[in-house]
């Protein structure tokens, strides 16, 4: 389309000066009142669309730059090549697409444009992109509020603190309070900037809506179609932010987390600092809207999923000597060590990451599972089928027990989520304890079996039952999602443990496999048999950051595969 010009173009080339009133996108020139009329009775042209110039002038300037014209021989576009995706004129045709195939008429190209599924799905792209900026802004926003609620809870921490100790803190409290809003102040400085860029894609987005409307309904289809193609480039370069934006860093959620020193006691001869405020991210859970890509959902894990067929391991250096029988529970700590219970020793060791023994420590009765606690470094122990019926609490760098919950049934499979431990309960069913003030809620009423396992992963549960050579996933209350049984492959199920991708790895102690079950339990795939080194294994533990598998036979040794 010309540039507009206020004149007449019939009567301008008269070198008559008369205002234009309407605009033919055929012609593309305006006509004043009088040309108007001769325009619309000539045969050549009474056919024609014409808007008026009001309407004219609201079409986007990039819209307005279109001609129909080619700009090397000065010819009217009448042919489209689809390879090369742009219109040809007669001597483009000769000249650069005679060895092109997919030629078609222009006109049967850009008929009915305004309702093909082109500028549908462009609408709804545009829609889809205002609502994922609109959801990751209020994503960022809901992080500002929570920053500052955790930080006004921190100082209580902090005041609550230094009431219990002498003036020796008040410049440790001074450093650790401006450690505090430094913190915080830095966050927010993050979380702004991505504001203010996810605000002006925002009004990207909106304009592109309005301009779009405004094509829709008074540019000619050749503008239209011409027009869509840039418009999509534009929406897919701020697709493609969001896409980086979800991938990267920038929307890990950040939390505020203050720990006391546990030697505050002895602070005037051994506490250099107040306490530490860190930093805590936890992956990013929005979902964008994906219509155009069938609803592909992207979330805050930001790599690709890993599919039951596509799981290879093979064995990390040697097998660990566990130096004792009956070893029921294992896990990987963050540093590479290696704990492991013995069930009959009534005993916990820890081994290192490179195989030899650590610590021990001696329990009060028999234990079972056990699994790591990163939010306070210690291990939670479960007593399976012992007196006293309990939870332990081992911290790790003192080596000792710090905490004993007394519980009303035998405990043995455990999992836990955040500040929430999941355990089999035995004839108590599945239940779910908070650490904090030990309150107990049900999640399954039904009795559960004797030497059962647990594991948790988003907000699906899973649970082992070994007598029945069955692995059952439940929802958070308690619902069955489905039921995974196959005697011939998995036998005695006990040790379970989910990945990243909601796979399920399980091992069977008569079976001698660990056998990977897909999220919706319809697929699964023996990924270790008895020739990858397995003896009656009891249990196994996952472990993400360092793609490797922990699986501990029953006695004397286990093994730790890498995902390859």
């Amino acid at each position: 389309m010309a540039s507009y010009s206020q004149s007449c173009g019939v009567c301008d080339l008269r070198h008559i000066n008369k205002p234009s009133i309407i605009w033919c996108t055929e012609c593309d020139e305006g006509l004043c009142q009088d040309c108007q009329e001769h325009h619309s009775l000539s045969k050549g042209t009474r056919n024609h669309n014409t808007i008026t110039i009001k309407e004219y002038k609201t079409l986007p300037s990039e819209v307005l730059k279109i001609t129909q014209y080619c700009s090397t021989h000065n010819d009217k576009f009448i042919m489209y090549c689809r390879k090369h995706e742009r219109p040809c004129c007669r001597k483009c045709i000769v000249e650069t697409h005679k060895e092109c195939l997919d030629i078609d008429n222009l006109e049967d190209v850009i008929q009915n444009v305004k309702t093909s599924n082109a500028f549908h799905d462009i609408e709804e792209t545009l829609v889809e992109v205002a609502e994922n900026l609109k959801k990751i802004s209020q994503h960022q926003q809901k992080n500002l509020l929570n920053l500052k609620e955790k930080r006004k809870q921190i100082e209580k921490e902090i005041q609550k603190t230094r009431t219990t100790i002498n003036n020796h803190l008040d410049k440790l409290q001074g450093d650790l309070i401006k450690q505090l809003n430094s913190i915080e102040e830095t966050q927010n400085s993050k979380i702004c900037q991505l504001l203010s860029s996810l605000e002006q894609r925002e009004k990207e987005i909106t304009k592109y809506q309005q301009n779009l409307a405004s094509i829709k309904q008074h540019a000619s289809d050749l503008q239209i179609f011409l027009s869509l193609k840039q418009i999509e480039q534009d929406i897919n370069i701020n697709d493609k932010f969001l896409q980086s934006v979800v991938e990267g860093e920038e929307l890990k959620q950040c939390h505020l987390e203050y720990r006391t020193n546990i030697a505050i006691q002895d602070i005037m001869s051994n506490i250099k600092s107040f306490g530490e405020v860190q930093i805590e991210t936890k992956p990013c859970d929005i979902v964008l809207s994906r219509k155009k890509t069938k609803q592909a959902q992207i979330m805050v894990p930001n790599v690709q999923t890993r599919s039951i067929e596509n799981i290879k391991l093979e064995m990390h250096k040697t097998a660990v000597a566990t130096e004792g029988r009956y070893v029921y529970g294992c896990c990987l700590i963050p540093d590479g060590r290696m704990a492991f219970t013995y069930y009959n020793d009534c005993a916990v060791r820890v081994f290192s990451d490179t195989g030899s023994k650590d610590f021990e420590v001696r329990m009060p009765c028999k234990v079972y599972d056990i699994l790591y606690i990163s939010k306070d470094d210690s291990l939670a122990v479960s007593s399976g089928g012992s007196s006293p019926q309990c939870i332990s609490i081992i911290n790790v760098k003192r080596k000792q027990i710090t905490k004993t919950i007394t519980l009303d049934s035998y405990i043995y499979g455990i999992a836990l989520r955040e500040n929430i431990l999941i355990y089999s309960g035995y004839n108590k069913g599945l239940r779910m304890i908070n650490l904090s003030d030990e309150s107990i809620t049900q999640i399954v009423q039904d009795k559960m079996p004797r030497w059962c396992y647990v594991a948790i992963f988003r907000n699906q549960i899973y649970h082992t039952k070994p007598y029945s050579h069955a692995v059952t996933c439940y929802d958070q209350q308690g619902e069955p999602q489905w039921t995974f049984k196959n005697g011939s492959l998995l036998k005695n199920p006990r040790g379970i443990d989910v990945d990243m991708d909601g796979n399920v790895y399980v091992v069977g102690l008569n079976s001698n496999n660990v056998v990977v079950i897909s999220p919706d339990g319809q697929r699964y795939r023996e990924v270790l048999a008895a020739s990858d080194g397995l003896d009656r294994p009891t249990s196994l533990c996952f472990n993400n950051s360092k793609k490797q598998l922990l699986v501990a036979n029953c006695n004397n040794e286990a093994r730790l595969y890498d995902f390859i």
